[in-house]
């Protein structure tokens, strides 16, 4: 589900006034503020078309430039305390501030869903019982999903 529009670069909301029963939306991530509305869905889709090359016109007509969202910059105030402790992590990993974000904001953004970690297993004996010890070949597992070694009470479950 969405309940947003992407067209030439821009992308717009689209957002429901049920006492008034209009769909109604604006373009986001610029400082103009530039809206449209219509009564249908696809209708609202048009107009949002029509807002992006209604504002570029309007900017090429009055020889501006017109704003382009998510420029790919943008200001975080953070604190100093953390700014300090995110400074001295990228430090320790040898990578610099700027990469280290970058970095944090991929992993906050990707998919949340099953992932393959890979670590070892041995069967070990402990005071007579057999344990599982994460050393030996490593040994492929999808995350978040159910997986078995071995047979009847010897399976390990992830």
């Amino acid at each position: 589900m969405s309940n947003q529009f992407e067209y030439a670069g821009y992308i717009g909301s689209a957002e429901v006034d049920i006492e008034n029963g209009v769909l109604f939306g604006r373009l986001l991530f610029i400082r103009d503020a530039i809206g449209y509305s219509a009564e249908t869905v696809e209708g609202l889709k048009e107009a949002f078309h029509e807002a992006v090359d209604d504002y570029l016109a309007a900017c090429k007509e009055e020889g501006s430039e017109p704003d382009v969202p998510c420029k790919g910059s943008f200001n975080v105030r953070v604190g100093s305390d953390r700014h300090r402790k995110v400074a001295i992590a990228a430090r320790n990993q040898s990578v610099g501030l700027n990469e280290f974000v970058v970095a944090a904001l991929d992993k906050a953004v990707e998919p949340q869903g099953p992932r393959t970690v890979v670590h070892n297993h041995q069967w070990i004996m402990v005071a007579g019982e057999q344990r599982t010890a994460f050393t030996g070949e490593p040994m492929r597992l999808t995350i978040g999903v159910a997986v078995a070694r071995g047979t009847g009470d010897d399976a390990v479950k992830h």
